[in-house]
C-alpha cells in the first residue's frame, strides 16, 4: 500500500531521489560486526551484538506488524507497515480500528532532513524538521554503556519498527536488565528465529512492574530483526506484537515514500 484513501498528494510531499536510487545503497551501509551467525547455538551477549546491527545487513526492507494488546477497554489490534531504503527513507503506516468500528490510520514519512505525519482521526497532518540523535554518542571512547547506537536510517523514536529494526535499546534496556535465556528456536513468518526470555526485566512507565512479569522476543537468524515481542504477567498474555511479512532487500519504488493529505486536512505545523 503507498497510498491513502480518499486523498491527493501535494507538490511538496514527494520526496526527492537519493543516491541510492542511482547506486545500490550498500555502498552507504555501513558493515556488520558480524555478518551471520554460526549454526550452533550463540552466547547472548554474541546474539546482542548481532542483532545490534541488524538494519546494517539489508539495503531496502519491507515489514509489517500486527501488535495485539489487552487493554481496560478491551482487546485492540494494530497493523503496522513499514518501508525503508538505506540511507534516511522510511514510511510507516499504522492502522488500527476506530471507535465506530471503522479503521483508521496514522502515516509518518522521513527524508532523512524532514519528517511528514498525517492522522486521518483527527485529519491533521504536520511537517518538521527531523529530530536527529545528537552527535558523538555513539563515540567508542564511551563506556558500552552510555554508547546509542546510530541508525543507518531513523524510525519513529519509542515506536515498534524501532524496536524491531534497531534492537539494540530493547536488548541493552529491557533484556539486559533481568536474567535472559535462549528458550528455543521458532517459524515466524516463514522465517527461522531464536526465542529469548527474559524474567521481570526492568519496567519504566508501567503499573505492573511485578515479579512474575517476563517478555518473549523472537529474532530473525539471518538478519538479526525482532520478529516477536510478547509480554506476560505471569501466564496471561498482556501484548503480542509479531511480524507477519518480512522481505529484506524488497524492490520498494520511489512513489511509496509520498504521503497523500486531504484538501481539507489541518496543518498544525
Amino acid at each position: 500500500m503507498s497510498t491513502l484513501p480518499g486523498a491527493r498528494a501535494e507538490p511538496n510531499e514527494r520526496a526527492a531521489p537519493t543516491p541510492a536510487t542511482a547506486a545500490h545503497p550498500r555502498a552507504l551501509i555501513p558493515r556488520p560486526e558480524r555478518v551471520t551467525l554460526a549454526a550452533t547455538a550463540p552466547a547472548i551477549d554474541e546474539l546482542f551484538a548481532f542483532m545490534r546491527d541488524a538494519e546494517r545487513r539489508f539495503a531496502t526492507l519491507r515489514m509489517r506488524i500486527v501488535d495485539r494488546r489487552e487493554t481496560a477497554a478491551g482487546p485492540r489490534t494494530s497493523t503496522i507497515e513499514l518501508w525503508l531504503r538505506h540511507p534516511e527513507r522510511a514510511k510507516v503506516i499504522t492502522t488500527t480500528e476506530g471507535e465506530d468500528g471503522r479503521p483508521v490510520y496514522e502515516v509518518w514519512l522521513s527524508d532523512g532532513e524532514h519528517v511528514r505525519t498525517y492522522d486521518a482521526a483527527t485529519r491533521v497532518t504536520t511537517l518538521r524538521l527531523h529530530r536527529h540523535i545528537p552527535e558523538g554518542i555513539d563515540d567508542p571512547d564511551l563506556p558500552a554503556t552510555s554508547r546509542v547506537y546510530a541508525p543507518v536510517t531513523e524510525l519513529p523514536m519509542e515506536s515498534l519498527p524501532e524496536a524491531f529494526v534497531h534492537p539494540q535499546g530493547l536488548t541493552r534496556n529491557v533484556l539486559a536488565s533481568g536474567p535472559v535465556a535462549l528458550v528455543g528456536q521458532a517459524t515466524i513468518a516463514g522465517r527461522e528465529a531464536l526465542l529469548l526470555e527474559a524474567r521481570h526485566p526492568r519496567a519504566s512507565h508501567r503499573e505492573n512492574d511485578r515479579a512474575d512479569r517476563s517478555i518473549l522476543v523472537g529474532v530473525d537468524r539471518a538478519t538479526g530483526v525482532v520478529m516477536l515481542l510478547e509480554e506476560r504477567t505471569g501466564d496471561a498474555v498482556a501484548r503480542r506484537a509479531e511480524v507477519t511479512y518480512l522481505e529484506p532487500d524488497a524492490p520498494i519504488a520511489d512513489d511509496v515514500f509520498t504521503v497523500h493529505v486531504p484538501a481539507d486536512a489541518k496543518r498544525i505545523f
